[in-house]
């Protein structure tokens, strides 16, 4: 015959069996729960890197409240974590008109790139760390295959092509963002209009070029370049 004390330590290893650390939640309130704070860790996350360009699991934990196991716990890691960060960024491409032609398809991902390189300059690197950021990535480059598929390029060309055509135009947001691609400074056109027209002649002769040059102008010549390149690849 069972007693009261055998019935509340009954009760108790019930209780202890559902609060077990450790196991994922299992009711669909609890899951919506656990994909609620995935999305407020990433844009805690993105938060935390736009403001400093390193940034760590404890910091991202530190404003959240939290304890930074909760963070491993959803993304296992924090390579996982800047996967996911990555994808975040990658997520806010809109979709191109798939009935636009193939240089219209390119040119819009690779300005669309640009100005998400431009917005978030610390997190866009995270996208060039992956040979794929996640579901958002996976459809972006699935646009991009069909663009160069359209262009008339035999498969082998296609994935060579595709990798460069992402190296390029990642590289290229980037280095606008560092400043390899911004317009020459004050300091630097002073240098230049200093240096011997004999020793360097060309340079010497661009330097109203180098004046007059606009923001972004670089990285819309290179999109062009690029597009003229692969419709000449095509033959």
């Amino acid at each position: 015959m069972r007693t009261e004390k055998d019935m509340d330590h009954k009760k108790n290893m019930t209780a202890n069996k559902k609060t077990r650390p450790g196991r994922p939640p299992k009711n669909k309130a609890s899951i919506k729960d656990s994909g609620f704070m995935k999305e407020r860790i990433l844009d805690v996350a993105i938060e935390t890197i736009e403001e400093n360009e390193g940034f760590t699991v404890r910091e991202v934990a530190r404003r959240l409240g939290c304890d930074p196991m909760t963070i491993i716990y959803h993304f296992k890691s924090k390579d996982g974590l800047e996967r996911a960060m990555a994808d975040v960024i990658n997520a806010k491409v809109i979709p191109v008109d798939p009935n636009a032609a193939w240089r219209d398809r390119l040119k819009d991902l690779a300005f669309q790139y640009r100005f998400l390189a431009l917005k978030y300059p610390n997190t866009f690197p995270l996208l060039m760390k992956f040979w794929v950021t996640g579901p958002a990535d996976y459809h972006h480059a699935e646009m991009v295959y069909q663009a160069l598929t359209d262009a008339g390029l035999k498969d082998a060309q296609v994935v060579d092509v595709c990798f460069g055509w992402y190296a390029s135009m990642l590289g290229m947001a980037m280095a606008e963002v560092k400043g390899l691609l911004k317009p020459v400074s004050e300091d630097v056109l002073d240098e230049i209009g200093q240096l011997s027209a004999n020793e360097f002649p060309v340079m010497s002769r661009l330097l109203p070029s180098f004046q007059k040059q606009k923001k972004g102008s670089s990285y819309k010549t290179m999109v062009e370049t690029m597009l003229n390149g692969i419709e000449r690849f095509r033959f």
